[in-house]
């Protein structure tokens, strides 16, 4: 057994040791507040905090970039939280428990309707947190605050990592100072918006001569006549000493949202949210033209005859020095492959890998050589040219396929000779990703698509490695609602990816959208057999990618599962069944507390859809679970209206 002063003693030498060896280029450290928090809801205030402190590198030990990955999972034995609430990262004292107060907001998370997820679900995301190196140093106490009125028995485990890599900063920084930070009524006349958030005027310290203006603003409240400010779609400007630097709707669309399905309305489009997101900041890069420039927001003007809603805004600007560099690329991201639950949707994949770069040099990047592949495989290479200014990101796509021996290989990329110069700072330009053995199918392949009651919604294409379609079944196309089209294709061996496209965002199947009803979309092999289901609750689209083989070797048959048809029923309630193979089944109807209501057993099921009737249950919140002879068992929850 470790005593407790010898195991304190342990993290403090561990710690020392990782700061000692920090100051080296390249090197990562990674600062953990906050592990698997358990954060509820404190509905007497509608806000609950947990504060944790976090030794940071000191201020001698350069930082060139903070990520901040923040995961969220079910408690052990609880539920996860179910509605879509507001919560913040938010830096406390720095210094010590003597040390100044900040009180500011550095993440902002938006909480996903987690009713439905199961017991080991589980999610992170990344945010750049760079521009606040210059507060997380040394004794940082990060709070995590937690809104909403749910009660205790539902919530969440919360980590906060920051991952900082320290070495030679792209511009050092000299300080910041504070906008705005608070909720601003919209629409109200007694309150006009722009009579509340006037022009700031700053100070620009000597020496800087960059600013990052930095801006996260969501939409909350459903007023009248346009739901704003959560629904309704209004355009914003940012102004810098009275010059427009950005123009935008803040409407964004929550289709294609990572984390899905969710239990509510999580397909719609919000104002610069989504549920079970990050909000993610829009950061400008200026040149210092003057000491004293004024920042401004500007909203559509609104006028509501009922006003409850309004925009949340913490906006900040940041002093730097000259960038170090003139020619320097940073590898941002690998998006595919990628084992990033973030990315999720568009993986594994097996030809066109993509990447995300940005240039912090202060030239603009022109060309580059990109070098990628396999380890253990001849790598490609790949020359991109185009015109990237100093601090913008881009993807860019990548030629060729994926062909790993074995699964769980890597993937490495390593970018060369920014605009045809050495690059004067190459510690961020080589990157590696996990890379996932996509499924092998035979040469025939059945796309089976059942439609719903909207048929001019929902298309499908099948896109080899060159990215040309070599089969579709067009929006419309002549379908009839509710019947089932089965479309044969024959392929020629090789990578290919399938994608499935809703144009209302909102899948085959949307509880919040009775009308349009439930329909599905799955291949199967040339005997019928069920190769891969899909959620029909998919939001905007569905991305699967295979290769095809001359008899490959045997598939794997998909394990059994269900649907169902509406997560809200009145008489009957509909299950889509998916088995592995005709079998028993028994069906099981439980209260909200898991107590049984109701059993049914069939004998030689195959898959299909089935119709319970659930006419006799009081409104309330049920369970049904399938169970197959083979010993698999799944449940879900509905609500009898």
């Amino acid at each position: 057994m470790i005593r407790p002063f010898l195991f304190l003693f342990l993290i403090f030498f561990t710690c020392s040791f990782s700061f000692i060896h920090a100051a080296r280029n390249n090197d990562t450290i990674h600062v953990v507040p906050h592990y698997r928090t358990l954060m509820v809801t404190d509905p007497s205030r509608g806000v609950n905090e947990v504060l944790k402190w976090g030794i940071f590198p000191s201020k001698e030990i350069p930082v060139r970039k903070i990520t901040a990955r923040l995961t969220m999972q079910c408690p052990d034995g609880m539920k996860c939280g179910a509605w879509d609430y507001l919560d913040y990262v938010i830096i406390r004292r720095t210094g010590g428990v003597s040390g100044e107060s900040n009180d500011t907001e550095i993440i902002r998370n938006l909480t996903p309707y987690g009713a439905w997820f199961g017991n080991e679900w589980k999610f992170t995301w990344e945010h750049d947190l760079t521009d606040w190196a210059c507060l997380l140093r040394d004794s940082v106490e990060i709070e995590y605050q937690h809104t909403g009125y749910e009660g205790k028995e539902v919530g969440w485990l919360v980590t906060v990592d920051f991952e900082i890599i320290t070495g030679q900063p792209v511009m050092e920084p000299l300080g910041f100072d504070r906008l705005w930070n608070q909720s601003f009524a919209y629409g109200d006349t007694l309150r006009p918006f722009e009579k509340q958030v006037t022009p700031t005027t700053v100070m620009v310290p000597s020496g800087a001569e960059f600013m990052n203006y930095r801006v996260i603003q969501t939409g909350h409240g459903m007023d009248r006549p346009d739901n704003c400010s959560e629904f309704c779609t209004k355009w914003r400007e940012l102004f810098c000493d009275n010059r427009m630097i950005q123009h935008r709707d803040m409407t964004i669309v929550c289709g294609n949202n990572p984390v899905y399905p969710q239990a509510g309305t999580w397909v719609y489009s919000r104002s610069n949210w989504c549920p079970g997101s990050l909000a993610t900041p829009d950061v400008f890069t200026i040149p210092v033209t003057n000491r004293q420039p004024s920042f401004d927001l500007k909203m559509e003007p609104y006028i509501s005859f009922k006003p409850s809603g309004g925009w949340s805004i913490n906006a900040h600007v940041f002093y730097y020095k000259a960038p170090k560099a003139k020619n320097d690329v940073t590898l941002e991201q690998i998006i595919t492959p990628s084992t990033k639950d973030y990315y999720g949707r568009m993986n594994p994949v097996c030809a066109s890998p993509r990447i995300s770069i940005k240039n912090n040099g202060k030239n603009d990047l022109k060309e580059l050589l990109i070098e990628y592949g396999i380890q253990g495989n001849k790598k490609q290479q790949y020359r991109w040219t185009g015109q990237l200014p100093f601090m913008q990101t881009q993807e860019i796509t990548l030629p060729g396929t994926l062909e790993p021996r074995a699964d769980s290989l890597l993937f490495e990329v390593k970018l060369l000779r920014p605009n045809g110069k050495k690059d004067e700072y190459e510690y961020d330009n080589t990157g590696r990703s996990i890379v996932r053995k996509v499924p092998v199918y035979n040469t025939s392949l059945i796309v089976s698509f059942r439609t719903n009651n909207d048929t001019d919604d929902t298309y499908w294409q099948l896109f080899d490695s060159q990215g040309k379609v070599v089969y579709q079944r067009s929006a419309g196309d002549s379908l009839k609602a509710q019947t089932l089209y089965n479309d044969t294709l024959h392929l020629q061996e090789g990578c290919y990816e399938w994608v499935v496209t809703d144009i209302s965002n909102n899948g085959l199947s949307f509880w919040a959208n009775p009308r349009d009803g439930y329909g599905y979309i799955r291949l199967l092999d040339e005997a019928g057999n069920i190769l891969k289901p899909f959620n029909s609750d998919f939001g905007t689209s569905i991305h699967h990618s295979f290769q095809v083989k001359v008899n490959p070797e045997k598939i794997i048959p998909v394990p059994s599962s269900f649907e169902l048809t509406s997560a809200h029923a009145q008489q009957m309630l509909g299950l889509d069944i998916i088995l592995c193979q005709t079998q028993d089944i028994v069906i099981r109807i439980t209260d909200k507390n898991q107590q049984p209501i109701l059993e049914q057993k069939i004998r030689n099921f195959s898959s299909n859809l089935l119709q319970l009737d659930v006419s006799f249950l009081t409104p309330e919140n049920y369970w049904v679970q399938l169970e197959t002879s083979d010993g698999e068992k799944q449940m879900k929850r509905f609500r009898k209206n």
